[in-house]
Order: structure tokens, then sequence, then C-alpha cells
């Protein structure tokens, strides 16, 4: 479990990213992530996800879906609907990890379990990035940019985070997480619901009947 959210764990094109002769220029990094910061929707947003991992020694890509919710500056609810059901949720404090086939739910303190900057925080709060992260030099494609981000201890599970951002909407569209181990995991993101999510969508009710175990 901790693994999947670790590597987990992170747009009408504006003037500004246009030259005075209208060619598309590139914006700086520090631009880049306050343009994604300040986006419509940026406190608080709904959207689809497709997870990929490949898994290069048996030579298959394992795959799942479902959907995320995210609310300034730290709320997250992640619901893997396929393959197996298996709901995260916190409200910044407190995580609550439901296996719903199983019947089991792990519960615990969220910082603990993925440290200050950890899991899927920049993605709930953009703006937080830099202090786990040291971002690239952006590059651009049709339609997109894209920003490598580096982090700041060499003790991080993480080697490398390559961000896609909609040039127009600055919507993150795909997460490329790469383990320092050499392990992959794609997140594409899409179907975004610009509406703030409301703060009950972040706790947690423990369903009557299920094992409830702490966190370790």
């Amino acid at each position: 479990m901790k693994r999947t959210l670790i590597l987990l764990c992170l747009l009408l094109m504006p003037v500004s990213a246009l030259s005075a002769d209208g060619k598309s220029t590139v914006p700086t990094a520090a631009a880049l992530i306050q343009h994604v910061a300040t986006r419509i929707g940026a406190d608080g947003f709904s959207a689809r996800f497709f997870q990929e991992s490949p898994l290069k020694a048996i030579g298959i890509v394992e795959t799942a879906e479902g959907q995320v919710w995210f609310r300034k500056p730290d709320k997250v609810r992640w619901e893997y609907e396929t393959p197996d059901r298996l709901h995260y949720v916190t409200d910044g404090e407190t995580l609550w990890i439901h296996s719903v086939d199983d019947a089991q739910v792990w519960t615990g303190s969220a910082q603990a379990f993925f440290g200050k900057s950890g899991g899927a925080r920049f993605l709930a709060d953009v703006a937080t990035v830099t202090e786990r992260f040291t971002p690239g030099t952006p590059t651009r494609t049709k339609g997109a940019f894209h920003l490598d981000l580096t982090p700041i201890k060499p003790e991080d599970p993480l080697d490398r985070v390559s961000l896609s951002i909609d040039a127009a909407t600055y919507d993150i569209t795909r997460v490329v997480s790469t383990a320092r181990t050499g392990e992959e995991t794609t997140l594409t993101f899409s179907r975004f619901e610009r509406t703030l999510p409301a703060l009950s969508r972040f706790t947690f009710d423990i369903p009557e009947g299920a094992m409830v175990s702490p966190l370790q």
C-alpha cells in the first residue's frame, strides 16, 4: 500500500504564454508552478485517474483506475475501483485506508505515514511542490508543458517526478514517478470537475463489522 501511494507520491492559452510576435514561449519553472497553483479549480477538484506500473522483470504492466478528490491544503480522497477496491482518505491529519472487498480498515497519522511533504500532497496544493523537489527547466510540446522534479533529500525514495501540464487550463494531466529502484508509475488524469469538494468527502466512517488495524 505504501509503495503504491509513494509512487503516486505528484489549460485557454493565457496571453503570458505568447511572445509579442505570437509565438508560444515556455514560462520559467516558478511561473509555471504559479500558473498551476492559481488555475481554475486549484482550491479543490476531482478527476478520473488511470495508473500504469510496468513490471519489467516479467514483461507486464499492472493497471488500475478510479476517482480522486483534492482540496487545499492537504485533503485527499483516492479511490481505486479496479482491479481492487481500495480507498485512501485523509483530512490532512488522519489517514484511513479501506480495503472494501476484504472489509479491512487501517488508520493512523497521515504525516507519520507519508512524511510532511509526501504522498499526493503536492497535487492538493501544488505550491508546496518545492518543499520536497527542485524543479528543472520546463519544456513544451504541442498542447502541454513538461516539468521534471528532483527530490531535495538524497534519502527520498523517488529519483524523479515528471509532470505534464495542459497548456490551456494548467491542469496536471500526467504524473510519472520513478523510484530509485527504477520502478516507474504513470498516473493520467482526465474528466476534471473543478467544483470544490465538500469537507465531508475527506472524512471516513468505519463500516460496521470491519477489521480495524493501526498503520505501521
